[in-house]
């Protein structure tokens, strides 16, 4: 059975001292943010009250709310309760004096016998409340101290009030309208409180949600991809060596569904990636009409086969050399002939490239691909391009091809849309994908690196690391097609002790093996004394998400293969890393 694989586990639920460090860090974050507009009020109201106090009260006063802003402040940044509980107690004690700073202007002003003095008073004390069940309520423990600090100056000033004139009555109705509406702001305290909480749970959830499913695609990506090289590489050895006819047809059909499942699953990663936001485009100097070319000529013979025709218009007026992502201009334009083949019982298929007007100095790339299929409903037009929806008739695909190509062509600053037919003209699908275009001057190309060239490994040892005897089957029968000596071994213990007796030229490493993983294993391997320590490291993986690619290309690993493996694909690799020599890291494939 295949082995599991855990490459993006899923977050665990949060601690209670975990929650309080995130309620911290995010108190802390929204401080920062609110801190010019509270400072710019606070200093109004200072001005203000200095109206009707003595200067030296207010700055005094000031000084005390702005030294205590800045004092908790720096208590709470990166504040760990846990660890720093004496930091933490400060911070509290900061937070009232602070609010006791501009607490007691309010208390001060409601002793003044004067028009709208009280209601001034009251109005500086809601501002202050609304600011602690507002701003500083997503930590409770803050926005109680801050409340303490106001409820208790406003109710101690109003009994101090009216006990000096003795108007026992008016002490008891305003401390009970007091109370009253310190009660409500407690309530509203309590209330924003857990509305934050349940934000920042449901925000977690989704992370938890999206690191479950990152989990799971690096799961099915390996599950299924470590049979799919077993009968791929199986397949590739037995077609090579059969010349019976009969033998010849059943092996190519046996092949030819592999691979449709192995572009399945790509679809499906790929998909998932786009809608994390984790498909990078990597524009390169192209030339945009060998581009366009070479991926027509790919899918001819398939056209031709289907008794279908092909025209493709490239006018001569195109840029020669454009920055451009090559890989997923190949990709599009895939899509969208794979998908007019689908489609196309008889007739044929038209592409045609162009460039429109430039509109705000913005120049445009388009590439028209028009089939003479049954065409697309206009009622189920912008159906098509969600994920998972396919065209009338379509029996075949993921229907993720017309989503992923609309999402690369946004990324790639243009977009994919579907024309209807003009009356009188055939019917059909009219796709028009355009792309942004930028010209630049022709590329220094370096010479050849001879992909495509038969590989003769003769002589050389190969020694194949994969803890699955199926995995090792399929590489050691390439290899051997390839005339090497292949040494295989099941962990990364094993590979060790076999380099430790010389003789190695190559190490292709699977890095998804239990105890001793691929990185780790390929770490030891540098450690050893030279030349050993120095032999050229291909990986071999299931996992084709870009993320964990770069982990293992950071690492200095020479090579990367990604499963199911092809001769074609193995033998290119492994051309590449020899001719580069040692030391030479791999480059994520664009």
């Amino acid at each position: 059975m295949p082995k599991a694989q855990t490459i993006a586990p899923a977050l665990t639920p949060l601690t209670a001292t975990a929650e309080t460090r995130d309620e911290l860090g995010r108190q802390y974050r929204i401080l920062m943010k609110d801190a010019p507009v509270r400072l710019a009020a606070t200093t109004l109201a200072y001005i203000l009250t200095s109206l009707f106090l003595p200067i030296s009260t207010i700055l005094t006063c000031f000084a005390i709310n702005l030294g205590g802003e800045i004092m908790s402040a720096r208590a709470l940044k990166d504040l760990d309760p846990v660890k720093s509980p004496a930091r933490y107690r400060a911070c509290l004690a900061w937070v009232f004096i602070l609010e006791m700073g501009f607490s007691v202007v309010p208390a001060m002003i409601w002793h003044i016998d004067g028009p709208y003095m009280k209601a001034f008073a009251v109005g500086l004390a809601v501002t202050s409340l609304m600011h602690v069940s507002t701003v500083r309520s997503i930590h409770l423990p803050m926005a109680l101290t801050g409340f303490a600090a106001i409820g208790g100056a406003a109710v101690v000033s109003n009994a101090l009030l009216w006990i000096d004139k003795g108007d026992w009555a008016a002490l008891a109705y305003t401390t009970v309208c007091a109370i009253a509406g310190l009660g409500y702001g407690v309530g509203a305290i309590l209330s924003n409180n857990q509305l934050h909480k349940e934000t920042a749970r449901g925000r977690f959830e989704a992370q938890a949600a999206n690191a479950a499913k990152g989990a799971f695609l690096a799961q099915m990506s390996h599950e299924l991809r470590t049979p799919l090289n077993a009968i791929l590489g199986m397949g590739h050895a037995e077609l090579r060596r059969t010349s019976d006819p009969v033998s010849h047809e059943r092996l190519s059909v046996l092949i030819s569904s592999a691979e449709g499942l192995s572009t399945i699953l790509d679809d499906i990663l790929d998909m998932s990636a786009l809608q994390g936001g984790h498909v990078p485009t990597r524009p390169l100097a192209i030339s945009i009409r060998a581009e366009i070319s070479a991926t027509v000529a790919l899918f001819r013979p398939q056209i031709m086969e289907a008794g279908l025709s092909l025209s493709l218009d490239l006018p001569e007026s195109l840029p020669n050399w454009v920055m451009m992502d090559p890989q997923r201009l190949r990709q599009c334009l895939s899509n969208l002939l794979s998908n007019a083949i689908k489609n196309t019982a008889s007739g044929g298929i038209t592409v045609a490239v162009w460039q429109p007007a430039a509109k705000h100095g913005a120049p445009m790339l388009c590439i028209e691909v028009a089939d003479t299929g049954p065409g697309i409903p206009p009622d189920k037009a912008q159906a098509m391009f969600e994920p998972f929806v396919r065209g009338p008739g379509t029996s075949l695909g993921t229907g993720l091809g017309l989503a992923i190509t609309r999402a690369l062509a946004e990324q790639m600053g243009g977009g994919l849309q579907l024309l209807q037919p003009l009356s009188g003209q055939p019917r059909g699908a009219h796709f028009v994908l355009s792309l942004a275009l930028l010209e630049t001057a022709a590329p220094h190309l370096a010479a050849p690196e001879g992909l495509g060239v038969p590989l003769d490994l003769t002589g050389k040892k190969v020694l194949v690391v994969d803890d699955i005897a199926t995995n090792r089957l399929v590489a050691v029968t390439y290899l051997r097609l390839f005339g090497a000596d292949p040494i295989e071994v099941p962990s990364g213990a094993a590979a060790l002790l076999a380099l430790g007796s010389g003789g190695i030229d190559l190490v292709l490493l699977d890095m998804n093996m239990p105890e001793m993983d691929g990185v780790e294993t390929f770490t030891r391997l540098r450690q050893l004394p030279s030349p050993t320590g120095k032999v050229p490291v291909i990986a071999m993986t299931a996992n084709t998400l870009s993320d964990v690619r770069k982990i293992y290309c950071d690492a200095g690993i020479n090579g990367y293969l990604a499963k199911p493996m092809t001769p074609s694909t193995t033998a290119n690799e492994i051309h590449r890393v020899l001719a580069l020599g040692d030391g030479t890291p791999a480059k994520l494939p664009q």
